[in-house]
């Protein structure tokens, strides 16, 4: 590093570029809990769907 201003108003201090970096990685962190939240869903929904249909079908062959 040099002493002179123009030089040292270059250089990122270390902490910024952590505290970006932290922010980022949360970002993209809730981003991934998102996506996986919303495909926990469907497969939640589609087994229940699932499940139904085969109850259906299970209650028509009893009753005859």
């Amino acid at each position: 590093m040099g002493n002179n201003k123009k030089e040292q108003l270059k250089h990122i201090p270390a902490r910024e570029v952590n505290a970006a970096s932290t922010a980022k990685k949360r970002v993209d962190h809730q981003d991934k809990q998102k996506n996986q939240g919303e495909l926990v869903v469907k497969w939640i929904f589609g087994v229940l769907v699932a499940l139904a249909i085969i109850y259906m079908i299970w209650s028509m062959f009893i009753v005859q």
